[in-house]
């Protein structure tokens, strides 16, 4: 498809049925193709356009198809630019770009690393927090093309880590102020798993039981003790209390009501090391 040079005695038809039929003589004058009897709407519309182009010199129709050809050609080689470069990306660069499209969020709170693992301690001494605005906060954060949620903890270094980074934390009092952590039964009373990345409904199991339960699968834990008998105290859940905290006083653990308040709350970034 496309226009052709004509002789003066030259006619074209343009594909109209019989009774639109009609011939266009270059140069000559003729009735204007929108009137034709019984053109539909869209039809007229492509016979007006054509008897606009109609009087143009060749030249300028030459040019308008150079003008026309290039724009489609530069659609092309933008639309085929994008596939080719998410192809040279690596799986973790892509996942980097849709879990952080925005790059870094930390909200202006210091970030701090413990074997190549990144964290945050959030909050002040007059924040009230539920574990619930915790999760959603951490999940709001950005490091290294990573975003956060609450800490998942492996192991008692990491544990006594955070908790010396707790005890630093301006207004943190450790007598009277606790730190919500990413550790819930929600899912299923009395087995408690850790929630983070890959892992935001079914969790990564640690504990099954109360206070006389047992570790699943050796995992750490760092439950409350009677600091008199030496007996752990807790979780002593009674299908109320199913989100964890790190108490102030020594870094243990305690399961606590999920809507009753904390202060404080510690974000991880990247891959926890409880994922194994």
């Amino acid at each position: 498809g496309g226009f052709s040079l004509l002789k003066d005695d030259d006619n074209v038809e343009v594909g109209l049925t019989p009774n639109q039929q009609m011939r266009i003589n270059n140069g000559t004058t003729h009735q204007p193709r929108s009137n034709a009897i019984g053109a539909s709407s869209l039809e007229m519309q492509a016979h007006a356009a054509l008897d606009s182009c109609n009087g143009l010199p060749w030249k300028h129709l030459t040019l308008l198809y150079i003008l026309a050809g290039s724009a489609f050609i530069t659609a092309l080689v933008a639309v085929n630019k994008t596939p080719e470069t998410e192809a040279t990306m690596s799986g973790a660069e892509i996942y980097s770009k849709a879990a952080c499209p925005w790059g870094d969020l930390t909200w202006g709170d210091a970030v701090f690393e413990f074997e190549g693992h990144h964290y945050q301690i959030i909050g002040s001494k007059d924040a009230e927090i539920s574990w619930r605005q915790a999760t959603m906060d951490a999940n709001s954060r950005c490091y290294g093309g990573q975003p956060g949620y609450l800490a998942n903890i492996d192991s008692e270094d990491e544990n006594d880590y955070l908790y010396a980074k707790l005890n630093k934390k301006k207004d943190f009092n450790s007598n009277t102020m606790d730190a919500w952590i990413g550790a819930t039964d929600m899912r299923n009373e009395g087995v408690f798993s850790w929630i983070g990345p890959k892992h935001l409904v079914n969790g990564v199991k640690f504990w099954e039981g109360d206070e006389n339960g047992q570790a699943i699968d050796g995992r750490y834990t760092n439950w409350a003790f009677n600091s008199n008998t030496g007996a752990q105290t807790e979780p002593n859940s009674n299908g109320e209390e199913d989100c964890v905290e790190m108490r102030g006083g020594g870094g243990h653990w305690n399961d606590k009501n999920c809507y009753q308040p904390n202060e404080f709350f510690i974000v991880e970034f990247g891959t926890p090391a409880t994922d194994h």
